[in-house]
């Protein structure tokens, strides 16, 4: 009877654990106030515009996310200043790479250009920089962790 006990105690548990869980990501609005994305990057100099989303980010298909804090990913398309393109080139690891944009910000990031991926020192957050080699045109993505 005690093993049946600690056994449905348990199952109660899971159950209750899985009822917490969050909802999957819902799509977010485009915002252009660029200070979030200032915050999150004091590094890349001014931002000039920006355009970004904040997503929650989900739990991985099939598997139970325990209640707790979120992860969440900031992308933004922005326009810095030329000069800070060409500090985070010469200053950081850049290699050739193209951003995966959410779909909210796709149209917004020029065609046919020669991205560059570069990583910025983690702060409570991973962070890169996708720039482009002359231009003012930026990708960026901050992570919790």
């Amino acid at each position: 009877m005690r093993t049946m006990g600690k056994f449905l105690g348990s199952t109660a548990a899971i159950v209750l654990i899985a009822a917490c869980a969050p909802a999957p990501p819902e799509e977010m609005a485009v915002r252009t106030d660029p200070a979030p994305v200032a915050e999150d990057f004091p590094d890349v100099g001014e931002i000039v515009e920006a355009s970004w989303v904040e997503e929650r980010m989900g739990a991985a298909e099939g598997r139970i996310e325990a209640p707790g804090p979120s992860d969440l990913r900031l992308s933004a398309v922005v326009k810095l200043r030329r000069e800070a393109v060409a500090k985070v080139i010469g200053d950081l690891k850049c290699h050739p790479e193209a951003p995966e944009a959410p779909k909210q910000l796709k149209a917004l990031l020029p065609p046919g250009v020669a991205w560059l991926s570069c990583e910025l020192p983690t702060t409570t957050k991973a962070r890169t920089a996708f720039v482009v080699d002359g231009s003012e045109q930026a990708f960026l993505i901050s992570t919790t962790m």
